[in-house]
């Protein structure tokens, strides 16, 4: 009988999951879902003087041995907020990692690569410091937030420019990432975030920043996302494997662009296996430190 309605069962709860994301408030249903959980949260944390240069950081009452993961949302650019994505801080601290969730300067406010110092900006914060000198540091990011954590992960100038060492970045993982598609003139709108000129519009490109050195990559997209082409992910995948670099890539079929993410709400994992191939990407990382 279940099984007969799963597809209106999914869809139901993706509409109400979208419009969960679609509002920005700390009260949204996939925070509720997850907000019996007992974590130690630090809210607002400064790592700049902007207002939007602050940090939420999750910590889980047993994180001996887990990661730290620095998330990157997503809102192409111009949009998004912390606050939004406490359930994200929720899941993988479930799982033992420490969470750090940035807000970052937006467009127009800022244009590229502002937003992208911003991040990696927020790795230099001393408390996140502390973090990452006793457990190994994974960048991680949906959506535009992909972008933000990759060229972080991938372009040394970013975390040097912080006064940090890009060696620290043990891991990179992208959720729905956009890495090869980006056409600015396309988009009128995207030549004024990123600049007209081609030197600048390559720069934004994760897969234009591969190097042998890069840390292991996990790329995970959905076949159904519309609004970042699943080649995204392979494209990059064989550009990293190409540098021998590690990379592992995963397709789900009938994933779309923000199922990925709400998946790794408690009580919505069904809509994709994001948290299981995330643990199994970590599992080798944390325990190889923590030896």
């Amino acid at each position: 009988m279940i099984a007969r309605h799963f597809p209106q069962i999914k869809a139901f709860f993706i509409s109400i999951s979208s419009l969960c994301l679609a509002a920005c408030s700390p009260t949204t249903l996939l925070n509720k879902l997850n907000s019996a959980e007992k974590f130690k949260t630090d809210n607002n944390i400064a790592y700049g003087p902007h207002a939007r240069q602050a940090l939420d950081i999750y910590s889980p009452p047993d994180n001996n041995n887990g990661c730290v993961i620095v998330f990157a949302y997503g809102g192409s650019w111009d949009s998004g907020d912390k606050n939004m994505y406490g359930f994200v801080g929720a899941a993988l601290g479930r799982k033992g990692h420490t969470v750090v969730i940035p807000n970052y300067r937006l467009y127009p406010e800022v244009k590229f690569p502002t937003f992208v110092e911003d991040f990696a900006l927020s790795i230099a914060q001393p408390k996140v410091q502390q973090l990452i000198q006793q457990k190994p540091l994974i960048l991680m990011g949906h959506s535009a937030g992909a972008m933000l954590a990759g060229l972080v992960s991938f372009d040394t100038t970013y975390l040097e420019a912080a006064g940090l060492n890009k060696e620290k970045v043990a891991g990179y993982i992208s959720l729905s990432g956009p890495h090869d598609f980006f056409l600015p003139s396309q988009k009128p709108r995207w030549l004024d975030m990123f600049g007209e000129k081609p030197e600048q519009q390559i720069q934004a490109l994760t897969v234009n920043h591969i190097h042998p050195d890069n840390p292991p990559t996990l790329l995970l997209h959905g076949e159904d996302d519309t609004i970042v082409v699943p080649e995204s992910a392979t494209v990059l995948q064989q550009k990293l494997q190409s540098a021998g670099v590690p990379a592992t890539a995963h397709i789900y079929t009938n994933v779309s662009h923000k199922d990925i993410i709400v998946a790794t709400s408690r009580g919505l994992n069904f809509l994709a296996p994001t948290l299981r191939d995330i643990e199994q990407f970590l599992k080798p990382i944390c325990q190889a430190a923590n030896r």
